[in-house]
């Protein structure tokens, strides 16, 4: 009883004591949050007072931004989606990347020649890159293409590199050259001896695949048709004799059957659907939605020269202070 008695006033002392903690956590987080709303007011305040700086600069960047755009060509941008038969998808990658080099170094006489198209309309291409497409959450499935070349692979994580398909982005100053722009980029790979010594080879490898198959399916149906029709016959001695065929061996001639006739139709497709160097999934389309618009100047710009007013009116009203603290070398 006196234990009791003795354990009831430290438990009553340790309640007051976390009552006493919620309450000071409590007048804490409300002082915390009035302070940073001061600080919101205060600030908000201070842009109305330096608001005449910020519109007027403001303005200034939005006429600044208005004249780069004037004096910017516009251009467009499309992807194209492709699977590369003869050769794995980097070296295929390596090679538009390479392509667009030419462009960027301005040698429109080569890249003309490249992609069988006049040095005029090559002069309307913009760039050629080819990407990755990344899979995040491991179904296969591209979730985003790498235009930033940023993906970095490991091998202890969802996130990684597709590549059964690449991505070719074409950026162009007229929308008319998409068209000669994707069939360039498929003579450019036509007249590269590698890839297309590498893709008769891979033909030529599935023909006599498809020759082998069709010999073995042919011996296959001769069994069976044995099995089936000539040993029962053979083995009919009288009309009151009955033979038991083995359906093991009539179900093995089945299985086997069926998994060449599968395997067949797959070497079929891949020869009918993929019989060139490059297969285009997804071609180019022709956008009425220019890439760099009016706006995109207009807010960067805008938002540039704001800040710099506010800035500017800063160091105009501190500009005393600034001064003697740069006179005394207390800087």
């Amino acid at each position: 009883m006196s234990n009791e008695l003795a354990n009831k006033p430290s438990s009553s002392s340790e309640e007051i004591d976390l009552i006493e903690l919620f309450n000071r956590m409590g007048r804490s987080m409300r002082k915390g949050v009035l302070w940073i709303a001061d600080r919101v007011k205060d600030f908000i305040i201070l842009l109305i007072r330096k608001s005449l700086w910020i519109i007027g600069f403001g303005i200034v960047g939005l006429v600044f931004g208005y004249s780069i755009f004037k004096n910017t060509p516009r251009f467009y941008s499309s992807e194209m989606v492709a699977i590369s038969n003869a050769l794995d998808n980097s070296y295929i990658i390596s090679s538009i990347n390479q392509l667009d080099n030419v462009f960027k170094g301005g040698n429109y006489s080569y890249a003309a020649t490249y992609l069988e198209m006049e040095e005029n309309d090559a002069k309307q291409i913009k760039s050629i890159n080819a990407y990755y497409g990344i899979d995040v959450n491991g179904d296969s499935i591209t979730d985003y293409v790498d235009y930033q070349r940023q993906f970095i692979p490991t091998s202890d994580t969802l996130i990684r590199r597709l590549t059964t398909f690449f991505y070719v982005k074409l950026e162009v100053y007229s929308e008319s050259v998409f068209a000669q722009a994707r069939d360039g980029i498929i003579k450019y790979f036509n007249k590269n001896k590698f890839i297309i010594e590498n893709n008769n080879l891979r033909v030529a490898q599935t023909e006599e695949l498809i020759q082998s198959m069709d010999d073995e399916i042919s011996k296959l149906d001769s069994m069976q048709r044995i099995q089936y029709f000539e040993i029962p016959r053979s083995q009919k001695t009288s009309v009151s004799q009955m033979v038991i065929v083995n359906d093991n061996n009539s179900k093995l001639f089945h299985e086997q059957l069926l998994k060449l006739k599968k395997e067949r139709q797959k070497a079929r497709k891949a020869l009918l659907l993929s019989k060139e160097p490059i297969t285009i999934v997804q071609d180019f389309a022709p956008l009425s939605k220019v890439e760099n618009p009016v706006t995109r100047y207009l807010i960067r710009w805008g938002a540039i020269f704001a800040l710099l007013g506010f800035a500017t009116a800063m160091l105009w009203q501190y500009r005393r202070k600034i001064y003697s603290l740069i006179k005394e070398k207390r800087y």
